[in-house]
């Protein structure tokens, strides 16, 4: 049960920081690089939140 919450959090947590960094980058706070940087962890994040979720 532990490993599914952390999972679900850790999917939780990509799913916030993916909007972040597009519309950081909209808003003109970063470039273009660091957005795609941002966007590019939350979904690292949202992946192996998935795997761990989908081991339990």
């Amino acid at each position: 049960m532990g490993r599914y919450r952390v999972g679900r959090f850790l999917q939780v947590l990509g799913m916030i920081i993916l909007p972040f960094g597009i519309a950081s980058e909209l808003v003109g706070e970063v470039g273009l690089g660091q957005s795609l940087l941002i966007a590019a962890a939350g979904t690292l994040i949202f992946y192996v939140g998935y795997v761990v979720q989908n081991q339990s």
